[in-house]
């Protein structure tokens, strides 16, 4: 026999192309998780900005003070 080979019981070969196929399909994913995990600080981030302002501008408003949702100081 000349270069020809007989392949070995239980192993098994895989196409290399489907390794580069599988490392970008895992980078891709983990770049969207990334952009979306991004965001949600981000608007997290935004939103507790604007509740401060917010509430900055209800505590000027107000000639007492700023009050307890309840009614309380």
């Amino acid at each position: 026999m000349t270069g020809a080979s007989t392949p070995t019981p239980g192993v098994t070969m895989a196409d290399p192309s489907a390794f580069g196929t599988a490392l970008w399909t895992v980078a891709i994913v983990a770049a969207f998780v990334l952009a979306l995990s991004l965001a949600a600080l981000s608007d997290m981030a935004m939103r507790r900005r604007e509740d401060r302002a917010a509430a900055r501008e209800r505590a000027g408003a107000d000639s007492h003070g700023s009050h307890h949702p309840n009614g309380t100081r």
